[in-house]
């Protein structure tokens, strides 16, 4: 199962999606590529289990294009880059 949202002009965009991991378990994983830098990601990772797909499920609803960017400059910021598409 997978869906997708994708946010952005061709040259900045975050793509969004709502799948599984490695492991099966449900994982809400937002896209990005950062000016001179090669394809990233970041997720936000849940159970399992019934619970923890309709976490993830209503997280995914919930993911708007604010809220993606704000997890890639969170990403950005934690390896000390800050926001480097300007």
């Amino acid at each position: 199962m997978s869906f997708a949202k994708l946010y952005g002009p061709d040259n900045d965009q975050v793509l969004v999606m709502l799948s599984n991991d490695e492991e099966r378990a449900p994982e809400v994983r937002v896209y990005f590529q950062p000016k001179d830098l090669g394809l990233c990601s970041t997720a936000l990772k849940f159970p399992d289990t019934d619970s923890g797909w309709d976490t993830a499920e209503a997280a995914f609803a919930e993911m708007n294009e604010e809220k993606a960017r704000r997890m890639v400059s969170t990403v950005l910021n934690g390896i000390g880059l800050g926001d480097i598409n300007g």
